[in-house]
């Protein structure tokens, strides 16, 4: 058999490698370097978006020295009312309804939980009023139409220890010793902090000065959502004052409206000057039957002057440590008070053990369930009504007593 032969071999392959690759094919493009765009984590482009947005917002957002005109809803509820002047505590909107004839057998006293104001309960307040029932609905500090409490001042600076020094030298210290006794430069511990206005006990006697202004006293009292610790606090404090306290969904801690959204500042500014993420927000969170025009006056009164730091503070003031079982054993005439617990069996199971921990904790609470949301007033107000009015008129009644 002939030995190959080497060059024929190799003109073999030359040939093989032709036929595979075109002569005029392109050469492979090189390698692409990594780009920053698909290096930079998605993250980055979020951020980059809320601060675009942050940007654009008072660009494309009405001026705030240009206030844009009330929906009607709202500009009825505010003329149907005005703020009562309580100096030294903060002024507080008050609506009242009276029945069309003759003097009212009962007052009810209503105070709305976080944001949802006494608009909310306009339907409630003419329900009542049908019923031969005064009812009156108070919005507390910084909430629904009241006016902003004002800011606590800033303590007083104090002059520092080393800085005494400095001015009026070391050996001062020596003279100041012999001739007084008393060691200089000491610091003086700091003042404590103000109370907030819009804390339990700081509403609570805006509450008491109101009613007394109002003079509507004694009242039943209607307390709805996070507004629990404040009528809590004004019942313990005027025991004399109420003659039974009716809970709508009330909680200490948890309550529907979410203001933590708006304490994130690009996010609660978009949520509050659009109105479809409002109405969204509202109807996910508080009341899912919120229509439109009923969400537009909402979102009026949120960005009314200062009225979104009053919900923000209003919600960081809650009491969240409150028990309700141990305020209901806390003296006799609590003890006496008749109560009714007005709960959502509609809105989540998570809601509806809530309310449980409530029946637990009242067991001697008349306590009923409703068909509407966190805020029964706008979905469910001629239930949550009728409710109220039979229950104030039995507890009067049972007590023997009718309000002159």
């Amino acid at each position: 058999m002939p030995a190959s032969d080497p060059s024929a071999a190799a003109a073999a392959a030359d040939a093989a490698s032709d036929e595979a690759v075109p002569p005029h094919a392109p050469p492979p493009p090189p390698p692409r370097p990594l780009s920053l765009a698909s290096a930079l984590p998605f993250w980055f482009y979020l951020a980059a978006a809320v601060s675009l947005l942050a940007i654009l917002l008072p660009r494309i957002s009405p001026s705030s020295s240009s206030p844009a005109r009330l929906p009607p809803l709202l500009r009825e509820h505010l003329a149907s009312g005005s703020v009562l002047k309580l100096d030294p505590t903060p002024g507080l909107f008050a609506v009242t309804s009276r029945p069309a004839g003759g003097s009212p057998a009962h007052r009810v006293l209503i105070l709305p939980g976080l944001a949802a104001g006494s608009f909310s309960f306009r339907h409630v307040l003419s329900a009542l009023s049908s019923r031969g029932i005064l009812a009156v609905a108070l919005d507390l500090p910084g909430q629904g139409l009241s006016p902003s409490p004002p800011a606590a001042a800033a303590p007083p600076a104090r002059a520092s220890a080393l800085r005494e020094i400095m001015d009026r030298g070391i050996f001062h210290a020596f003279e100041h010793l012999v001739q007084t006794g008393e060691v200089p430069y000491q610091e003086e511990p700091a003042a404590p902090p103000a109370p907030s206005p819009h804390a339990p006990a700081e509403s609570a006697d805006a509450v008491a000065r109101a009613v007394e202004a109002l003079g509507v006293g004694p009242v039943h009292l209607v307390i709805h959502d996070s507004s629990l610790a404040a009528g809590i606090a004004f019942a313990s404090a005027n025991p004399g004052a109420v003659r039974s306290v009716t809970l709508v969904d009330a909680t200490a801690s948890l309550p529907a409206f979410p203001a933590a959204v708006f304490d994130v500042p690009v996010l609660g500014r978009l949520v509050l000057r659009v109105p479809a993420l409002f109405r969204g927000l509202v109807r996910l969170c508080c009341a899912r039957g919120m229509g439109a025009e009923e969400s537009e006056a909402h979102r009026a009164a949120m960005r009314g002057e200062g009225r979104t730091h009053g919900v923000i503070e209003g919600w960081k003031a809650m009491n969240h440590s409150f028990q309700l079982g141990e305020w209901r054993g806390s003296s006799e005439e609590v003890r006496r008070l008749p109560m009714m617990v007005l709960w959502s069996g509609t809105w989540s199971d998570m809601w509806i053990d809530e309310g449980k921990k409530v029946a637990a904790a009242l067991p001697d609470a008349k306590f009923v369930y409703h068909s509407g949301g966190r805020w029964p007033q706008e979905d469910a107000y001629e239930e949550i009504s009728g409710l109220i009015a039979e229950f104030v008129t039995s507890s009067e009644e049972a007590g023997g007593g009718r309000i002159e």
